[in-house]
């Protein structure tokens, strides 16, 4: 929930950021604008999955994991990047820290990965495509692409149950793409597996189950700048409360989080729709 609530408004900080340095390229878009790439979407989404699933089959996983860090690396330069122009005014520091970051990342990524690693990387990669695409997307294509995803997700899990073995050859072969969050203080990836998890308790999310509804959050919050405070905070709340069904209604199984998260999102997006926009 913390990790939901603190990507998402990082995100708007830096979606924020961006719409003020063009204003004239964002204001006047469509509410509906990028409904286009919905499906789009979902087929990349279905062959990533496919090509993982085929390589961790061939036990080929390595040379993946390596160009899915650099472009986690990517993206965490992009975040930083976007960030310190906001505070910083020198340019090469800007790009020199930024570039030393995701180094750092990807090294550690690769070679060093802990839980809290992967954590971070997971965070600052939700910020930056749940800010480029919150921005990017209209607000009504957001709520179209959200919903697609969740019934896709449920599709994934409950039917077709690829959604859990993309979910296993990711753990086993330590791609970072779940957020490990351990109740042991002492807890090591070393030896983590889908079906061993150690001592004590791991709960595990995915990235997409964070930077997915963030997402909405994003676009709530600049379709409705001028009350931007209520489309942030409605989105939010129905997140965090589809959070709280999803954690305690599904402890001991795979469960599909999106069709919870993206569900609460909409509701808190659409609340603030009707009480600003509509009465």
């Amino acid at each position: 929930m913390t990790i939901f609530v603190l990507s998402s408004l990082l995100a708007i900080l830096l979606a924020v950021a961006i719409y003020n340095s063009e204003p004239s390229s964002y204001a006047h878009r469509s509410p509906t604008y990028g409904i286009g790439y919905v499906f789009v979407y979902i087929i990349a989404a279905f062959l990533f999955s496919f090509v993982i699933i085929y390589l961790g089959r061939k036990k080929k996983l390595r040379i993946f994991k390596v160009i899915y860090s650099i472009v986690v690396a990517y993206v965490i330069f992009y975040v930083f990047l976007i960030l310190l122009s906001i505070f910083l005014y020198n340019v090469y520091a800007i790009f020199t820290v930024s570039i030393v970051v995701a180094i750092v990342f990807f090294y550690m990524i690769l070679f060093r990965n802990e839980w809290y690693v992967t954590d971070l990387a997971g965070f600052f990669l939700s910020v930056g495509i749940s800010s480029i695409w919150g921005i990017t997307f209209g607000v009504w294509a957001a709520v179209a692409f959200l919903i697609a995803f969740e019934i896709y997700d449920y599709i994934a899990v409950y039917k077709t149950r690829h959604m859990i073995s993309l979910a296993r050859y990711a753990v086993d072969s330590d791609l970072p793409m779940l957020f490990v969050l351990p109740e042991n203080s002492g807890f090591t990836m070393r030896g983590l597996s889908f079906d061993n998890r150690g001592d004590g308790n791991v709960l595990m999310i995915g990235f997409g189950d964070i930077a997915l509804p963030s997402i909405m959050v994003v676009s709530s919050a600049i379709y409705g700048i001028s009350h931007i405070l209520f489309f942030t905070v409605l989105p939010l709340a129905g997140g965090l409360i589809g959070m709280a069904v999803l954690y305690f209604w599904n402890r001991d199984r795979p469960a599909p989080g999106l069709p919870y998260i993206n569900t609460g999102t909409i509701a808190g997006f659409l609340i603030a729709f009707l009480a600003f926009r509509v009465f």
